[in-house]
């Protein structure tokens, strides 16, 4: 199932701020027991692997292997935790406004310590460039989430080609055992997306590929390159001999990733199999579609006894159904036809054609 977040506002001076106001509002003698104890946990924040978020990255589709949390307690405005571990993402060039869902799964870990229900924590935070992890600048928007079960839960407008922090943690006791889980990524804002236009050409025409989100700084490859005027460009040209289903990978930050599109080739012409030339105006030829594309090509029809009724180098008069100036009658009649392209090599065309009056 999938949870919504709501905002929570860390700044930079949480918990300094934070025993100022438990003071100004208590008015108690407990100020220096609130910042002994919040001071401490700032001294555990900053005393994480925080600093290794940024190489522990998070990418979109790719299962990431059983992780284990660490025993080094964790406290922030959004979570206090006896375990925790460090991740981060990076979005792409089009994530604007764009989301990610983070899926956290238990592997191994006892549900209970000494009677109380165990959670998993997700902390996102993101991460202005040049910033520190372990301590982000003033004024900025987290996501939190917990459950003391398996859960997934989206994270929405985010920013382009922005780092963001994950923390994962647990109020599990250490003593009671490991902890460990599988954390994903998925979504939008973290993945790329390949399109074809237009999606389905004849045979011998042409299409565009386009891959967007990928850092354009960095390397794209699309497969099987035959076809392509530019298997590296961001958006190549297109001339397929049959439908193909194309691969571009290209990176997000630190991770690579694929995006796969199908461009669907139909045939070079489309050959009617019925016309009516009655001199209404209407469907009184026998239409070929596209055949203007190919100037050579040959159109032949035959009777059912095999003679040759009509015969044409390139179709630029269409057959009105008659022979020698005389309207044949109605019935089926017999084609073949020769494309004659360099471009479009296929075998000859044979097909029936009827005449209905």
């Amino acid at each position: 199932m999938t949870h919504s977040v709501l905002p929570v506002q860390c700044p930079r001076n949480y918990f300094r701020t934070t025993a100022y106001l438990l003071v100004e509002q208590m008015k108690t003698p407990v100020y220096l027991i609130l910042t002994a104890a919040i001071l401490l946990s700032a001294v555990l924040c900053r005393s994480q692997d925080c600093a290794d978020a940024l190489t522990n990255a998070l990418c979109a589709d790719s299962p990431n292997s059983p992780d284990t949390l660490s025993t080094t307690p964790f406290s922030n405005a959004c979570i206090d935790v006896s375990m925790s571990s460090f991740y981060s993402f990076h979005t792409n060039s089009i994530a604007d406004d764009g989301s990610v869902n983070i899926a956290i799964n238990y592997v191994d870990c006892d549900f209970t310590t000494g009677g109380a229900q165990d959670s998993i924590y997700v902390m996102v935070i993101p991460l202005p460039p040049n910033e520190d992890p372990c301590n982000p600048p003033f004024n900025i928007n987290t996501v939190c989430f917990a459950d003391s079960s398996n859960f997934n839960f989206d994270v929405t407008n985010l920013g382009t080609e922005q780092d963001y922090i994950v923390v994962v943690g647990s109020n599990h006791d250490p003593a009671f055992g490991p902890c460990e889980y599988t954390v994903n990524i998925s979504g939008s804002a973290v993945d790329l997306v390949a399109t074809v236009d237009p999606i389905l050409v004849s045979l011998g025409e042409s299409a565009n590929l386009l891959v967007e989100g990928a850092d354009p700084t960095q390397s794209i490859n699309w497969t099987p390159a035959q076809f392509l005027d530019d298997p590296t460009s961001v958006n190549p040209v297109i001339t397929a001999e049959e439908t193909t289903a194309f691969q571009v990978s290209g990176f997000v930050g630190d991770c690579e990733l694929t995006d796969i599109v199908s461009l669907t080739i139909g045939p070079p012409v489309e050959v009617f199999n019925t016309f009516t030339p009655n001199n209404d105006g209407i469907n009184d030829t026998w239409r070929i579609k596209y055949i203007e594309r190919f100037n050579n090509c040959q159109v032949e029809v035959f009777d059912r006894w095999g003679q040759s009724i009509f015969k044409s180098v390139g179709y630029a008069q269409p057959w009105d159904g008659t022979f020698r100036g005389r309207y044949l009658p109605t019935g089926p009649y017999y084609y073949v036809l020769e494309l004659n392209s360099f471009e479009v090599t296929i075998p000859p065309i044979l097909g029936v054609v009827s005449i209905v009056h």
